[in-house]
C-alpha cells in the first residue's frame, strides 16, 4: 500500500466528490483502490451512479467502493465489547453490577469508537490495494474519531501499569496467606483476563496512532468552499491535526466562483499547497469531469 488519503471538511463542501474523483483518477492510472465512506450520510452510490449496495463492490477497473455500515458496526461493537467484558468480569454478576455493561451502547463516544474500529478493520483488510481513499463525516465527528486513539493510548497505558501493580500486590498477599485471595483471581500477568483485554485494546490503538502519524503513508486534504463557516471549520481541522501530529498535505478550495467569498484562504494556509477547483453549474456528474478536476490538485497528495 502506498497511501491512505483522508478527505476532511464541513458537510456539503464536496468531500465525497473529491474522494470519488481521486479514486477514479487512480483507477484510470491502473492503480488498485479501496474507496470507503464513514459519513453516516452516504452518497457515494449517487455520485458513481450505482444503486445502493452493501459491502465492498468493484465499480470501475480496479476500484472497489464501500459505504461502511456505521450503525451495523456500532451494534456489533457494543455487542462484542459487552460480551468480552462480561466474560472478563464474571465476578460482577454476584452483586448484579454486570447489568451496568448492558447500557454501554448508550454511553457517549460509542459511535466514535465504532467508526474507529471499522476504519482499523477496513484499512487492515485492504492493505493489498495501492491506495485507500476515505470520505469522512463532517468536522466535529471526524476530529473526535482522530483524537480517540491518542486519548485512549494514554488511558490504556496507565490502566496496564496499574493492573500490573494490582496483580503484583495480589501475588504478594497470596504468598503470605493463600486463603486471602479468591482462587478465581489471577496471580500472574499472563493469566489475568483484564490485562489480556487491555492488551487487545492496546494493539488496536497503537495501530491507529502509528497509521495516522505515518507521514510517508497517511495523507490528509481539507476540502472547503469560499465562505466563512467553511473556512472557520477548516481552521479547526488544521489546528486539530497539528495538535495530534497528523500530517496535513493539501487544501482544496472547491466550487471556486460559486460564492462571492471575501475569505483569504491562502493567507491562513500559506504553509501548504492550496488548489482551486472551479464551480461547475451542473456539478461534477461524469467520471471524465471528475478525473479532469482531480488532475489539478492530485499532485498535492501523491507522488506520481
Amino acid at each position: 500500500m502506498k497511501n491512505i488519503i483522508f478527505f476532511l471538511g464541513k458537510g456539503g463542501v464536496g468531500k465525497t466528490t473529491s474522494s470519488v474523483s481521486m479514486a477514479y483518477y487512480l483507477a484510470e492510472k491502473e492503480k488498485s483502490v479501496y474507496l470507503a465512506s464513514v459519513d453516516p450520510a452516504h452518497n457515494i452510490c449517487d455520485i458513481v451512479s450505482e444503486k445502493p449496495f452493501t459491502g465492498c463492490k468493484n465499480i470501475y477497473k480496479k476500484l472497489y467502493a464501500e459505504e461502511i455500515d456505521v450503525e451495523g458496526y456500532l451494534k456489533d461493537f457494543t455487542h462484542q465489547t459487552t460480551k468480552r467484558m462480561k466474560e472478563t468480569y464474571k465476578y460482577l454478576q454476584i452483586i448484579n453490577l454486570d447489568k451496568m455493561l448492558d447500557v454501554m451502547k448508550y454511553s457517549p463516544g460509542m459511535e466514535e469508537y465504532a467508526i474507529m474500529y471499522a476504519l482499523k478493520e477496513k484499512i487492515e483488510n485492504n492493505q493489498d490495494k495501492d491506495y485507500i481513499v476515505i470520505d469522512t463525516p463532517p468536522t466535529g465527528l471526524m476530529l473526535k474519531i482522530f483524537a480517540l486513539p491518542f486519548t485512549s493510548k494514554m488511558w490504556i497505558e496507565k490502566l496496564i501499569l496499574w493492573r500490573r501493580k494490582i496483580i503484583s500486590a495480589r501475588s504478594a498477599i497470596a504468598n503470605i496467606n493463600p486463603k486471602a485471595i479468591d482462587e478465581e483471581l489471577a496471580l500472574e500477568e499472563e493469566d489475568d483476563k483484564v490485562l489480556k483485554e487491555l492488551g487487545i485494546q492496546s494493539k488496536t490503538i497503537n495501530f491507529m496512532v502509528n497509521m495516522l502519524q505515518d507521514v510517508k503513508k497517511t495523507k490528509t486534504a481539507i476540502v472547503l468552499n469560499q465562505d466563512l463557516l467553511s473556512f472557520n471549520e477548516s481552521k479547526r481541522i488544521k489546528e486539530g491535526l497539528k495538535f495530534m501530529g497528523i500530517p496535513l498535505n493539501a487544501v482544496i478550495l472547491n466550487k471556486k466562483g460559486m460564492l462571492d467569498g471575501t475569505v483569504d484562504i491562502n493567507e491562513y494556509f500559506n504553509d501548504m499547497p492550496v488548489f482551486e477547483v472551479a464551480f461547475f453549474k451542473n456539478g461534477l456528474l461524469k467520471k471524465e469531469d471528475m478525473i479532469k478536476a482531480c488532475k489539478s490538485w492530485v499532485g498535492g497528495l501523491i507522488d506520481e
